[in-house]
């Protein structure tokens, strides 16, 4: 509950920063094509991200048809959007596949942990490679930071994921000691689990990076189909410069403790676009910094769109599978709380 006050009074804020600017939209076309265009990529990405899934259950020997793995896939989708609980789609379907492999439980749990893991790395990769793309605009100074970030983070990955494989590491005494640590030292205990399983086969890894990095190109190509379709003839961020400022933004809102990382989303990406208004109009008037800052909001909000339409797909799974959900959500509460 304190989670959807988080987001609800987040997007009071953003609203009452941006109100002036919002209310000259409503002369604003909609492009109902771009928007189609956004809705059909980001259900690409989706696939590829529930088969960069399926790769790593089947990398440690476990079936799982892709009848199974969409409908899993797209309850995930359901769950971030509706489920107000302290479980999100990952732990369901962490439990859901759990339940079906009693006996490797704990190898089931581990798939989607390293999934969301690698997920995130690729994104990184992506925005990295990114701001060395010659772009319509240049990154503006006060994102140098963020794109240091997105690099220190990919190399720092790429690192960690490469020492993962040896197992003299991931047994060490180092190891060992860093999984005692109060606050990380679970999340470092379930990625060694979770990497050991693949020791002997890294191009399982190899090929759900890949897609993983696939798949996240496809997902801000949405978002920016997503700003075609509200800003028609606006000064927006071009395709690169979304791949490059978008990364660390999708980042922030995985972080924060709101419901699909409502409000803090819309907040990042509208930064992003203040930013970007200021680097290429660097005396833009207070107007049309006001401007860009709502336009980062509404092209969050048209993006979040197409993840509801998605998700009514996965409601639809929801709603015939409510009970077993609600039995094994209960479960995974428990555990999540211990």
């Amino acid at each position: 509950m304190l989670k959807w006050l988080l987001a609800v009074a987040m997007m009071a804020v953003l609203w009452w920063m941006s109100r002036d600017s919002l209310a000259k939209l409503q002369n604003r076309q909609f492009a109902w094509q771009a928007f189609g265009i956004a809705l059909g990529v980001r259900f690409i990405a989706l696939l590829i991200s529930f088969t960069r899934w399926r790769l790593l259950v089947q990398g440690i020997g476990l079936p799982f048809s892709f009848r199974e793995n969409f409908r899993l896939g797209m309850l995930g989708e359901a769950i971030n959007v509706m489920g107000p609980g302290a479980v999100g789609g990952d732990l369901i379907k962490a439990a859901l596949l759990a339940k079906d492999h009693p006996t490797r439980r704990a190898s089931a749990s581990a798939t989607v942990f390293l999934d969301r893991v690698l997920g995130m790395w690729a994104l990184f990769v992506l925005g990295a490679i990114a701001s060395l793309i010659p772009a319509r605009a240049e990154v503006a100074t006060e994102m140098h930071w963020a794109v240091l970030v997105l690099w220190c983070g990919a190399i720092a990955g790429l690192v960690g994921i490469g020492l993962m494989f040896v197992p003299a590491f991931t047994h060490s005494s180092l190891m060992h000691w860093l999984s005692s640590w109060k606050f990380v030292g679970h999340i470092v205990k379930e990625l060694m689990e979770s990497v050991q399983l693949y020791q002997g086969k890294p191009y399982v890894l190899i090929v759900a990076a890949g897609l993983g990095i696939v798949g996240h190109v496809f997902f801000l190509t949405s978002f920016y189909f997503c700003a075609q379709a509200i800003h028609g003839g606006q000064t927006t961020p071009g395709y690169i410069d979304h791949l490059v400022g978008l990364p660390l933004p999708i980042t922030v809102s995985a972080v924060v403790p709101t419901p699909g990382g409502i409000g803090v989303l819309e907040g990042t990406v509208a930064w992003f676009y203040e930013q970007h208004q200021k680097n290429v109009v660097p005396n833009s008037t207070e107007e049309q910094i006001a401007t860009a800052f709502s336009n980062g909001v509404l092209t969050a909000l048209v993006n979040r769109l197409t993840v509801m339409i998605l998700a009514a797909i996965g409601i639809a799974y929801y709603l015939t599978s409510r009970a077993q959900i609600l039995r094994v959500t209960q479960v995974a509460e428990t555990q999540n709380a211990i």
